[in-house]
């Protein structure tokens, strides 16, 4: 019994390198020490942080701020009639009884046009199934280059031959311009400077508008902006109501979604402090139409929910499975560990296969993750709702975990191929050294799920 103690020192020793020891110390400590401080500074809970967050955008009289509709004043288009891509001429009443968006472009933009384009052609495949009756049509607003075989040619790779439902259209540019400008209110003009500058021909909205079935506006959205494209997809497919005009006469309408009135305040500012504009607009760029330069920046929390708001059911549970196959993942490292250490040999072996297919399947759902996070919001993730020390802790752990992520499939598969290969001694060594960080990443990225998803942790109950 009194040598009890030297031989369990032993045989830690023989089983376990110093440079191991010191990493996986230090490594442990840290994530100890953080989450330390983490609790030390979370709020007190949960209702206190929402109080917080409220306090920070006060509400207007009389305004509901989940459920205020804005009412475009009810405007009829102008009659129009301009020459399609395809051959023949395509106007306003072959558009009667149909909802339609409406865009702007032109084939030599070098600025936004591509991004508007490409923009409405994802909500057109998207919606072809649930709102097949929808038309596209986009006008060009630079039809002295773009004629009907330029528009074809260029239409081509985003319609993929088919322009059922969705239109280019061509014409002359002064009409052109009078139907864009009085009839769906959006900014086009000439560059002066075009001749200087290929590809900035036409300053023009970067806007598309929604166009009810009696041919009058009741929406823009910002086709440059994810989340604009992802709420009129919601709105064709009817999962967002429609857009009503409002009366005649009325102007904008703000009411709730029960139809009662809002008191809505505005204050009106100069623009740009009274900064002088510039003297010519570059193609594609409109101050008043970028509505992002002038808001204001986005909390966290925000940030966040907007992000939930657009990405679909499916993808929205992907960190909650992502953070289950990290926790199982490290019990079954753990399980392997305790297997290895009784001489249980090829439970170990199973334990560490299965381990490592958690693993792979983590990375496989982390990845699609991301793509749908890109492709639904645009987003490159969601953003720590704490400050302070919180956030400080928050990246101390976020990069250790990313940069020991990276090489953990690495160390992995060269520790099977020794084990496999029956190179024992080298599986060993090379073993104690990617079990810690193995372990170390499978749990922070429980503990960055968290912290990232469950700000701020609720008090434990007494």
């Amino acid at each position: 019994m009194r040598n009890a103690p030297f031989h369990l020192q032993s045989r830690l020793r023989a089983g376990i390198s110093r440079p191991t020891v010191i990493l996986g110390s230090c490594l442990w400590l840290a994530v100890i020490v953080a989450l330390a401080f983490v609790w030390q500074s979370r709020p007190e809970n949960a209702q206190a942080a929402a109080q917080t967050e409220t306090t920070q955008t006060p509400i207007r009289p009389g305004e509901n701020k989940s459920s205020v509709k804005l009412s475009l004043p009810e405007r009829h288009l102008p009659d129009f009639e301009f020459e399609d891509c395809t051959g023949g001429t395509f106007g306003l009443s072959d558009l009667k009884g149909k909802r339609w968006v409406a865009s702007f472009i032109f084939t030599s933009c070098v600025e936004t046009c591509p991004t508007i384009t490409r923009a409405m052609m994802e909500v057109h495949d998207q919606v072809e199934q649930s709102a097949p009756d929808v038309m596209f049509i986009s006008f060009t607003v630079y039809p002295i280059v773009d004629t009907a075989d330029v528009l074809k040619n260029y239409s081509e790779t985003f319609t993929k031959g088919n322009w059922d439902r969705w239109k280019f259209l061509t014409g002359s540019q002064q009409k052109l311009f009078e139907v864009i400008v009085d009839g769906f209110g959006q900014f086009v003009k000439e560059n002066p400077n075009a001749s200087q500058r290929p590809g900035f021909e036409v300053a023009h909205a970067n806007r598309v508008v929604l166009v009810n079935e009696e041919g009058i506006p009741v929406g823009t959205f910002l086709a440059t902006r994810p989340e604009d494209m992802v709420k009129l997809r919601r709105i064709l497919t009817g999962k967002d109501d429609f857009p009503v005009p409002a009366p005649p006469g009325t102007g904008l309408s703000f009411s709730n979604a029960d139809g009662s009135p809002v008191d809505v305040q505005f204050e009106l500012k100069p623009a740009g402090d009274g900064a002088a504009q510039p003297e010519t607009l570059e193609a594609g760029q409109l101050n008043s139409d970028d509505d992002s330069v002038a808001a204001k920046p986005r909390s966290a929390v925000e940030h966040n929910r907007s992000i939930d708001e657009r990405m679909p059911p499916w993808a929205r549970m992907l960190p909650t499975v992502n953070s289950g196959l990290n926790t199982l993942s490290a019990i079954l490292l753990m399980m392997g560990l305790i297997a290895i250490k009784t001489g249980k040999r090829q439970r170990h072996r199973n334990l560490m296969i299965t381990a490592f297919l958690t693993s792979a399947v983590f990375l496989a759902c982390y990845l699609t993750y991301h793509y749908a996070l890109g492709k639904y919001t645009g987003e490159h993730g969601k953003k720590f709702p704490g400050d302070g020390v919180a956030a400080i802790v928050y990246q101390l752990i976020l990069w250790p975990h990313i940069v020991l992520a990276v090489f953990v499939p690495f160390l992995a598969v060269r520790v099977f191929m020794h084990a496999f290969a029956e190179r024992w001694n080298a599986h060993k060594k090379l073993a104690k050294i990617t079990f810690p960080i193995w372990m170390f990443v499978s749990v922070t990225g429980v503990v960055i799920y968290g912290m990232l998803y469950h700000w701020p942790w609720p008090m434990a109950v007494s």
